[in-house]
């Protein structure tokens, strides 16, 4: 009886744990956006509805620095592979070469952000920047 119980609690925290880390497999509206980074991210502008998952993909051969600037962090609704940078009002994600990282947003607004790549130039990094529209800028 004992036994049993023990393999009760073991099934039961395994189900949980593996909810908790699984995550939905699609956003709340249904629709993935992905932003491809090469030279520069395609699409660099992008339109998107509130609920709906944006994906950054690095295509280069080098690791990205993405970083959100300004206050969106604060609607961030779901995230994947984002780190807060020293306690400061931003997010930041270090994507490695054919990795991801994803986010939601739960309010209407405009995101703006910053890629950070190695590069030819002097100085040895590019910078480049992308903005995503979160739902209507008349319906706030």
């Amino acid at each position: 009886m004992k036994q049993k119980y023990i393999w009760t609690l073991v099934g039961i925290a395994l189900s949980v744990g593996l909810t908790a880390c699984a995550g939905p497999q699609t956003s709340r509206s249904g629709e993935i956006h992905t932003v491809k980074i090469e030279e520069e991210p395609h699409p660099a502008e992008l339109i998107v509805n509130i609920g709906d998952e944006v994906r950054w993909v690095n295509h280069r051969t080098l690791p990205v620095q993405l970083d959100l600037v300004g206050d969106m962090h604060e609607t961030l609704s779901c995230e994947r592979g984002f780190s807060n940078f020293l306690g400061m009002k931003r997010e930041h994600a270090t994507i490695g070469p054919n990795e991801s990282v994803a986010a939601c947003f739960s309010k209407v607004g405009v995101l703006k952000y910053n890629l950070r790549m190695g590069s030819a130039l002097p100085g040895g990094k590019a910078i480049t920047s992308g903005s995503i529209q979160i739902g209507d800028p008349t319906k706030r």
